[in-house]
């Protein structure tokens, strides 16, 4: 795959999600983490709209870069790895920690997939 296009695709993820967490981010923890008590409902949608910012900064410094030269953007590429591999870990590490219930499936996939397409374009 091109890096060009790994880039793309890998910052139009992290945007999207990032909005997601942006417009929706009540029913973003409503989903995620069921029903809060109503003095957690604001300051867990505020996290969420950080977290939210931080994926479409991630997303926008990804395809503003797509043009790099491919050596440069496999270094992109191999840093964004190892920060969704980051993620990932600290998303796992809520349930080892003890604070989830369970693994939450969806982002598991989504940066699995992330990785394997910077993986096979760096």
């Amino acid at each position: 795959m091109d890096t060009s296009v790994a880039l793309t695709i890998i910052g139009s993820v992290m945007i999207l999600l990032g909005l997601v967490k942006n417009l929706m981010p009540k029913k973003f923890n409503q989903i995620v983490m069921g029903d809060l008590h109503e003095a957690a409902v604001n300051p867990g949608a505020a996290m969420r709209i950080v977290i939210g910012g931080a994926f479409i900064a991630v997303g926008i410094i990804a395809v503003y870069c797509r043009n790099l030269p491919n050596d440069s953007a496999a270094i992109l590429l191999t840093g964004l790895q190892i920060g969704l591999a980051v993620i990932m870990v600290t998303i796992i590490s809520g349930k080892l920690r003890g604070f989830m219930d369970d693994i939450p499936i969806p982002p598991i996939f989504i940066f699995s997939g992330l990785i394997a397409i910077g993986y096979f374009a760096s």
